[in-house]
């Protein structure tokens, strides 16, 4: 690796329903993946989340915490939420990516999906037993899988 590069982040959720995740075919990868995307100038991983999610899916989520703040926060300082997971990715990238993953909550309200037909061949919903056989990274079968188990709004 390169340090003078240094690295990009990207931050993705995971929705479940029913016992099933929310996962998009992503036409970069040729593989589902949780809907996410590149964190802007100016976002929290967390908001950066969000509006991947949305323009991906159009379900309108927030993200969940992973657990409460040690902090409350003041004038200084605002807790935002702290993600389940987090990795360094090199695979499909130019320069390694640090991810932040999260839990998200369906708001129950939609929007217009504007990015799908650009970088995305599909959108689905994939049970335990589904994800054995998915074409995807190993990572995301353990993310997947993990939120599965552990989601916190059953």
């Amino acid at each position: 690796m390169d340090d003078k590069l240094g690295y990009k982040s990207f931050a993705s959720g995971y929705l479940v329903k029913d016992g099933k995740v929310l996962l998009v075919h992503h036409n970069k990868f040729d593989k589902w993946v949780p809907p996410g995307g590149h964190i802007e100038i100016g976002e929290t991983p967390a908001d950066a989340m969000i509006r991947e999610f949305v323009e991906e899916t159009g379900f309108i989520v927030e993200a969940l915490p992973s657990m409460p703040p040690a902090f409350e926060g003041d004038d200084n300082a605002t807790p935002i939420p702290l993600p389940f997971h987090m990795d360094l990715e090199v695979e499909g990238f130019d320069v390694p990516h640090i991810g932040h993953f999260y839990y998200v909550k369906d708001t129950g309200e939609r929007a217009e999906a504007t990015h799908q037909e650009l970088e995305l061949l599909g959108i689905d919903w994939f049970s335990k037993e589904d994800l054995e056989t998915l074409k995807t990274f190993e990572q995301v079968r353990a993310l997947a899988s993990h939120a599965i188990d552990n989601y916190p709004e059953k």
